[in-house]
């Protein structure tokens, strides 16, 4: 008799207990998740060693009212020379320095002008050629005053072609002119229509979209 009794009140004890901790999970509340790990911040991208090196190159030649135009494409280029060195290029009337070189498939050549009224003459040749340009590369698009994407610089932006004879034949050479209103400076890119950008507009305005 008290052997059932001591069994029982085990048993019940036991069975007591168990449904307790099943009614405890059942209506305990939900644990709040745990906070997802923060991301660290990403880190500044850095250039490489050709892209260093490059800089270096090119900043002794684009040094002076040259540079504030010039600043975002130094890692890009490539082979540039200036007037007044061995085989650098040669200045045009009103030019006071000349700067040639080279960026993949194209040329960019930056220019700083001895007054405001020899830049304005540059821009007024281009504006002609942006008319020639309708019919030579389709697509261009209309001269217009902005700012660079950069904000360094407003001034004159001018999409234009012009053709040159090349072993016997004729080629169409398609340019982006863009300029300095506070200062005599300009640059402009140009490549071949056909040969350097495939009949298109966009690879130009795309590279000056990156780093004018």
């Amino acid at each position: 008799m008290v052997l059932g009794l001591v069994v029982g009140l085990v048993v019940g004890l036991l069975l007591f207990g168990t449904g307790g901790w099943f009614a405890g999970r059942a209506t305990a509340p939900a644990a709040a998740p745990s906070p997802a790990p923060s991301a660290s911040p990403s880190a500044e991208p850095t250039l490489g060693a050709y892209e260093q090196s490059q800089i270096a190159i090119n900043q002794p030649k684009l040094t002076g009212a040259l540079a504030p135009v010039a600043q975002a494409w130094l890692p890009h280029l490539s082979g540039c020379s200036r007037s007044g060195e061995r085989n650098g290029p040669n200045l045009t009337r009103g030019e006071k320095a000349r700067v040639r070189c080279e960026l993949d498939a194209m040329t960019i050549v930056f220019v700083e002008f001895d007054s405001a009224a020899d830049r304005d003459k540059g821009q007024v040749r281009a504006l002609g050629q942006n008319v020639d340009a309708r019919q030579l590369a389709p697509g261009v698009a209309d001269a217009t005053k902005r700012p660079t994407p950069s904000g360094r610089l407003n001034g004159n932006y001018v999409e234009y072609a012009y053709k040159v004879t090349e072993g016997g034949g004729e080629r169409v050479v398609s340019g982006i002119w863009w300029d300095d209103a506070q200062a005599p400076v300009a640059a402009y890119l140009l490549a071949y229509w056909k040969e350097g950008v495939g009949e298109k507009w966009e690879p130009m305005r795309d590279l000056w979209s990156r780093y004018a």
